[in-house]
């Protein structure tokens, strides 16, 4: 049997659980129900086994709570909300968007050329793919053709002859 955990609370167990039951963020949510069935006397490994998280993520949750109390828990914050800052200002993304538009710059490896010498921003071609995804814009490379293709002999077959 798992012993109990010595934690000196800042609320009562029905506070804990209506502060659960009303959180609109999700990952808070998880973690007062966490502390809500801590509290009221279930082991660590029982309630990460309940909500579905790693015995560690609890013991996380409760050195949360000792050093702030609820707040302190809710504060923190794991993945998303949180992009990286962009490397292109917006002028540089409306003027990188206007050249696409024109056709001056055709493939994500020219957005990346065209970034690092008119710019000096380096890019990947993933971090450039971002931004064409980002800003909406495609690649305007050409269909590839054969190079034994006759344009005569197609013309014809699509016309029906």
């Amino acid at each position: 049997m798992a012993r109990q955990v010595q934690i000196d609370w800042h609320e009562d167990a029905e506070k804990l659980g209506r502060l659960y039951r009303s959180e609109k963020d999700v990952q808070n949510r998880k973690r007062l129900h966490g502390l809500w069935l801590i509290r009221q006397g279930r082991a660590m490994t029982e309630v990460a086994d309940i909500i579905g998280v790693h015995y560690r993520t609890v013991q996380e949750w409760v050195s949360w709570y000792r050093q702030g109390g609820v707040e302190a828990v809710r504060t923190h914050r794991h993945g998303g909300k949180r992009a990286q800052k962009r490397r292109l200002n917006a002028e540089q993304e409306a003027e990188l968007k206007q050249k696409a538009d024109a056709g001056e710059i055709r493939s994500i490896a020219d957005g990346v050329c065209w970034a690092q010498e008119c710019h000096q921003v380096f890019y990947t071609y993933w971090g450039m793919r971002h931004v064409f995804v980002r800003l909406r814009l495609r690649h305007k490379v050409p269909r590839p053709r054969n190079p034994k293709a006759s344009e005569e002999e197609q013309a014809a077959w699509k016309k029906g002859d």
